[in-house]
């Protein structure tokens, strides 16, 4: 039995550094030291509690920052010769369709927003109906007469259960 334990203990401290080390890395680019040109499929089956509410609290924090969908920042170029020109142009194209472009990116954004928020909803009030879970079934644990009678522990009219 010591031995399991030793096991236990040993794998518990291998979780906890290399889950550190995922922590201080930015990107799985940074983990392989290579760019990564394919997504990376997660089985979400497998995932602890824990890793579920990881992963969706990233996920929901990568869908805030993109929910706004205007162009942003300066118009540049990196070409030494051709750069000035291409700015001008960009320039003119933008406030050109600005007003069709702004009409419908502020809807998307919207859009976005609400949806953002709506999720952000979804995974307190599962946070919330967890607890609730939780605390109930303390509580009929701790029950002296046992877990009240639902549905399956009820005997119908006819005695058969």
């Amino acid at each position: 039995m010591m031995e399991n334990d030793d096991i236990k203990k040993t794998l518990q401290e291998l979780k906890a550094f290399y889950d550190a080390e995922r922590e201080k890395l930015s990107s799985i680019d940074q983990l392989v030291r290579e760019p990564v040109d394919k997504e990376i499929i997660i089985d979400f089956w497998k995932l602890s509690n824990a890793e579920i509410e990881r992963e969706m609290w990233n996920r929901l924090a990568g869908l805030d920052a993109d929910a706004d969908c205007f162009p942003g920042g300066p118009i540049s170029s990196h070409r030494p010769l051709l750069g000035k020109p291409i700015v001008f142009l960009k320039k003119i194209l933008r406030g050109l369709t600005r007003p069709y472009s702004s009409l419908l990116l502020q809807k998307q954004n919207r859009l976005n927003r609400e949806l953002v928020t709506f999720q952000l909803l979804i995974f307190l009030k599962l946070r919330q109906l967890g607890k609730m879970i939780r605390e109930t079934a303390e509580r009929a644990a701790d029950s002296p007469d046992g877990p009240p009678a639902g549905p399956e522990n009820k005997k119908t009219t006819t005695g058969k259960t």
